[in-house]
Protein backbone atom coordinates (compact mmCIF):
# COMPACT_ATOMS: atom_id res chain seq x y z
CA UNK A 1 0.00 0.00 0.00
CA UNK A 2 1.22 3.49 -0.79
CA UNK A 3 2.11 5.68 2.17
CA UNK A 4 1.25 9.36 1.78
CA UNK A 5 1.55 12.53 3.80
CA UNK A 6 0.45 16.14 3.28
CA UNK A 7 2.70 19.15 3.81
CA UNK A 8 -0.03 21.60 4.77
CA UNK A 9 2.35 24.56 4.63
CA UNK A 10 2.62 23.98 0.88
CA UNK A 11 -1.07 23.24 0.34
CA UNK A 12 -2.79 26.02 -1.61
CA UNK A 13 -6.21 24.44 -1.54
CA UNK A 14 -6.50 23.89 -5.28
CA UNK A 15 -8.75 20.92 -4.56
CA UNK A 16 -7.84 18.92 -7.66
CA UNK A 17 -6.82 16.00 -5.41
CA UNK A 18 -10.34 16.01 -3.95
CA UNK A 19 -11.85 16.21 -7.43
CA UNK A 20 -9.85 13.16 -8.55
CA UNK A 21 -10.05 11.07 -5.37
CA UNK A 22 -12.79 12.48 -3.11
CA UNK A 23 -12.80 9.47 -0.80
CA UNK A 24 -9.06 9.71 -0.20
CA UNK A 25 -8.81 13.46 0.43
CA UNK A 26 -11.01 15.99 2.18
CA UNK A 27 -10.84 19.58 3.41
CA UNK A 28 -9.12 19.93 6.78
CA UNK A 29 -11.71 20.98 9.40
CA UNK A 30 -11.04 24.42 10.87
CA UNK A 31 -8.50 25.38 8.20
CA UNK A 32 -9.32 27.49 5.15
CA UNK A 33 -8.33 25.74 1.90
CA UNK A 34 -6.18 23.02 3.48
CA UNK A 35 -6.40 19.38 2.48
CA UNK A 36 -6.44 16.42 4.84
CA UNK A 37 -5.72 12.80 4.03
CA UNK A 38 -8.97 10.92 4.62
CA UNK A 39 -8.43 7.29 3.61
CA UNK A 40 -5.84 6.39 0.95
CA UNK A 41 -7.15 2.80 0.92
CA UNK A 42 -10.54 3.97 -0.39
CA UNK A 43 -9.26 4.27 -3.97
CA UNK A 44 -6.98 2.13 -6.09
CA UNK A 45 -3.31 3.04 -6.14
CA UNK A 46 -3.28 4.32 -9.71
CA UNK A 47 -6.03 6.83 -8.92
CA UNK A 48 -4.21 7.85 -5.74
CA UNK A 49 -1.02 8.46 -7.73
CA UNK A 50 -2.96 10.60 -10.21
CA UNK A 51 -4.37 12.67 -7.37
CA UNK A 52 -0.92 13.13 -5.82
CA UNK A 53 0.69 14.10 -9.14
CA UNK A 54 -2.10 16.60 -9.85
CA UNK A 55 -1.10 18.77 -6.87
CA UNK A 56 0.41 21.99 -8.33
CA UNK A 57 2.77 22.47 -5.37
CA UNK A 58 3.47 18.80 -4.59
CA UNK A 59 2.04 19.25 -1.10
CA UNK A 60 0.96 15.59 -1.16
CA UNK A 61 3.97 13.31 -0.96
CA UNK A 62 4.26 9.60 -1.66
CA UNK A 63 6.34 8.14 1.16
CA UNK A 64 6.76 4.68 -0.35
CA UNK A 65 7.22 4.18 -4.08
CA UNK A 66 9.11 0.91 -3.84
CA UNK A 67 6.23 -0.92 -5.49
CA UNK A 68 6.73 1.01 -8.74
CA UNK A 69 8.10 -1.14 -11.51
CA UNK A 70 11.66 -0.37 -12.73
CA UNK A 71 10.43 0.97 -16.06
CA UNK A 72 8.06 3.34 -14.22
CA UNK A 73 10.91 4.65 -12.09
CA UNK A 74 13.06 5.19 -15.20
CA UNK A 75 10.20 7.06 -16.87
CA UNK A 76 9.71 9.27 -13.80
CA UNK A 77 13.42 10.14 -13.68
CA UNK A 78 13.42 11.00 -17.38
CA UNK A 79 11.14 14.03 -16.82
CA UNK A 80 13.48 16.89 -15.96
CA UNK A 81 12.05 19.93 -14.18
CA UNK A 82 12.78 23.28 -15.81
CA UNK A 83 12.41 26.89 -14.77
CA UNK A 84 9.94 28.96 -16.79
CA UNK A 85 8.30 32.38 -16.64
CA UNK A 86 4.53 32.27 -16.96
CA UNK A 87 1.49 34.29 -16.05
CA UNK A 88 -0.75 32.20 -13.83
CA UNK A 89 -4.48 32.61 -13.31
CA UNK A 90 -6.59 31.04 -10.60
CA UNK A 91 -10.38 31.22 -10.82
CA UNK A 92 -12.88 30.16 -8.20
CA UNK A 93 -16.66 30.19 -7.80
CA UNK A 94 -17.33 32.12 -4.60
CA UNK A 95 -19.29 30.25 -1.90
CA UNK A 96 -19.79 27.25 -4.14
CA UNK A 97 -20.74 24.98 -1.23
CA UNK A 98 -23.56 27.34 -0.25
CA UNK A 99 -24.67 27.44 -3.87
CA UNK A 100 -24.81 23.64 -4.13
CA UNK A 101 -26.90 23.49 -0.97
CA UNK A 102 -29.26 26.18 -2.27
CA UNK A 103 -29.93 24.78 -5.75
CA UNK A 104 -29.31 21.05 -5.30
CA UNK A 105 -26.92 18.61 -6.92
CA UNK A 106 -28.65 18.30 -10.29
CA UNK A 107 -28.90 22.05 -10.89
CA UNK A 108 -25.34 22.48 -9.64
CA UNK A 109 -24.00 19.96 -12.14
CA UNK A 110 -25.79 21.76 -14.95
CA UNK A 111 -24.48 25.15 -13.79
CA UNK A 112 -20.96 23.80 -13.35
CA UNK A 113 -21.02 22.30 -16.85
CA UNK A 114 -22.03 25.67 -18.30
CA UNK A 115 -19.37 27.46 -16.21
CA UNK A 116 -16.62 25.05 -17.27
CA UNK A 117 -17.51 25.16 -20.97
CA UNK A 118 -17.74 28.96 -20.93
CA UNK A 119 -14.37 29.42 -19.25
CA UNK A 120 -12.70 26.73 -21.38
CA UNK A 121 -13.70 28.62 -24.52
CA UNK A 122 -12.26 31.88 -23.17
CA UNK A 123 -9.00 30.17 -22.13
CA UNK A 124 -8.58 28.81 -25.66
CA UNK A 125 -9.46 32.15 -27.25
CA UNK A 126 -6.72 33.86 -25.22
CA UNK A 127 -4.17 31.06 -25.60
CA UNK A 128 -4.31 29.98 -22.01
CA UNK A 129 -3.45 26.39 -21.09
CA UNK A 130 -5.44 24.74 -18.34
CA UNK A 131 -3.12 23.17 -15.78
CA UNK A 132 -5.74 21.63 -13.52
CA UNK A 133 -9.42 21.95 -12.72
CA UNK A 134 -10.03 22.55 -9.02
CA UNK A 135 -13.62 21.36 -9.07
CA UNK A 136 -15.21 24.82 -9.04
CA UNK A 137 -12.39 26.75 -10.68
CA UNK A 138 -9.23 26.52 -12.74
CA UNK A 139 -5.47 26.92 -12.61
CA UNK A 140 -4.36 28.26 -16.00
CA UNK A 141 -1.00 29.29 -17.47
CA UNK A 142 -0.38 31.96 -20.10
CA UNK A 143 2.75 32.92 -21.99
CA UNK A 144 1.51 36.53 -22.27
CA UNK A 145 0.61 38.70 -19.29
CA UNK A 146 -1.67 40.85 -21.44
CA UNK A 147 -3.49 37.77 -22.73
CA UNK A 148 -4.06 36.56 -19.17
CA UNK A 149 -5.51 39.91 -18.08
CA UNK A 150 -7.61 40.15 -21.25
CA UNK A 151 -8.94 36.67 -20.53
CA UNK A 152 -9.81 37.61 -16.94
CA UNK A 153 -11.73 40.67 -18.18
CA UNK A 154 -13.51 38.57 -20.81
CA UNK A 155 -14.57 36.05 -18.14
CA UNK A 156 -16.12 38.69 -15.90
CA UNK A 157 -17.84 40.45 -18.80
CA UNK A 158 -19.24 37.17 -20.12
CA UNK A 159 -20.61 36.25 -16.70
CA UNK A 160 -22.09 39.73 -16.23
CA UNK A 161 -23.76 39.59 -19.63
CA UNK A 162 -25.24 36.19 -18.78
CA UNK A 163 -26.66 37.64 -15.56
CA UNK A 164 -28.27 40.47 -17.48
CA UNK A 165 -29.70 38.16 -20.14
CA UNK A 166 -30.71 35.17 -18.01
CA UNK A 167 -30.91 36.42 -14.44
CA UNK A 168 -28.04 34.48 -12.91
CA UNK A 169 -24.41 33.47 -13.28
CA UNK A 170 -22.05 32.40 -10.49
CA UNK A 171 -19.81 34.96 -8.83
CA UNK A 172 -16.23 34.15 -9.81
CA UNK A 173 -13.05 35.61 -8.32
CA UNK A 174 -9.85 35.72 -10.33
CA UNK A 175 -6.19 36.18 -9.42
CA UNK A 176 -3.44 36.85 -11.98
CA UNK A 177 0.30 36.77 -11.29
CA UNK A 178 3.34 36.70 -13.58
CA UNK A 179 6.23 34.81 -12.04
CA UNK A 180 8.90 32.19 -12.48
CA UNK A 181 8.03 28.60 -11.60
CA UNK A 182 9.28 25.06 -11.94
CA UNK A 183 7.57 23.11 -14.70
CA UNK A 184 7.34 19.32 -14.62
CA UNK A 185 5.53 18.03 -17.69
CA UNK A 186 2.27 20.04 -17.76
CA UNK A 187 2.30 21.06 -14.11
CA UNK A 188 3.91 23.98 -12.28
CA UNK A 189 5.10 24.45 -8.73
CA UNK A 190 7.02 26.91 -6.61
CA UNK A 191 6.58 30.08 -4.59
CA UNK A 192 5.10 31.97 -7.53
CA UNK A 193 2.27 29.44 -7.86
CA UNK A 194 1.50 29.89 -4.16
CA UNK A 195 1.46 33.65 -4.64
CA UNK A 196 -0.94 33.44 -7.59
CA UNK A 197 -3.34 31.21 -5.62
CA UNK A 198 -3.22 33.47 -2.57
CA UNK A 199 -3.89 36.57 -4.67
CA UNK A 200 -6.98 34.88 -6.11
CA UNK A 201 -8.14 33.93 -2.59
CA UNK A 202 -8.11 37.63 -1.61
CA UNK A 203 -10.43 38.63 -4.46
CA UNK A 204 -14.13 39.20 -3.94
CA UNK A 205 -16.84 37.80 -6.19
CA UNK A 206 -16.72 39.32 -9.70
CA UNK A 207 -13.31 40.83 -8.92
CA UNK A 208 -9.98 40.51 -10.69
CA UNK A 209 -6.88 40.97 -8.55
CA UNK A 210 -3.38 41.04 -10.02
CA UNK A 211 0.04 41.71 -8.59
CA UNK A 212 1.08 45.29 -9.33
CA UNK A 213 4.05 44.27 -11.47
CA UNK A 214 1.83 41.93 -13.47
CA UNK A 215 -0.76 44.63 -14.20
CA UNK A 216 1.84 47.25 -15.12
CA UNK A 217 0.10 49.87 -17.25
CA UNK A 218 -2.91 47.70 -18.00
CA UNK A 219 -6.07 49.83 -18.48
CA UNK A 220 -8.41 49.98 -15.52
CA UNK A 221 -5.85 49.02 -12.87
CA UNK A 222 -6.57 50.56 -9.47
CA UNK A 223 -4.09 52.18 -7.15
CA UNK A 224 -1.91 49.47 -5.60
CA UNK A 225 -2.37 48.27 -2.07
CA UNK A 226 -0.02 46.16 0.00
CA UNK A 227 -1.33 42.83 1.27
CA UNK A 228 0.01 39.89 3.23
CA UNK A 229 -0.38 36.51 1.56
CA UNK A 230 -0.95 33.52 3.80
CA UNK A 231 2.19 31.43 4.04
CA UNK A 232 4.33 34.03 2.20
CA UNK A 233 6.73 36.05 4.34
CA UNK A 234 7.05 39.11 2.10
CA UNK A 235 4.04 41.39 1.50
CA UNK A 236 3.05 42.08 -2.09
CA UNK A 237 1.33 44.94 -3.90
CA UNK A 238 -1.89 44.09 -5.74
CA UNK A 239 -4.32 46.02 -7.91
CA UNK A 240 -7.92 45.46 -8.88
CA UNK A 241 -8.71 45.47 -12.61
CA UNK A 242 -11.84 47.42 -13.53
CA UNK A 243 -13.48 45.24 -16.20
CA UNK A 244 -16.83 47.03 -16.42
Amino acid sequence: MLQTRIDRQRCIGAGNCIAIAPTAFDWLPGELLKVALADPTSVDEELLRRAVLSCPTQAIVLEDVQDLLPWQLREARAVEPRRVVKTFMFTDIVKSTNLVEAIGDEAWESLLHWHDETLHGLFVAHRGEEVVSTGDGFFVGFDSTEAALDCAVAIQRTLAEHRRAHGFAPQVRIGVHATSATQVENNFRGKGVHEAARIAALAEGAEILASRETAGEYPGASEPRTVALKGISDPIEVVAIDWR
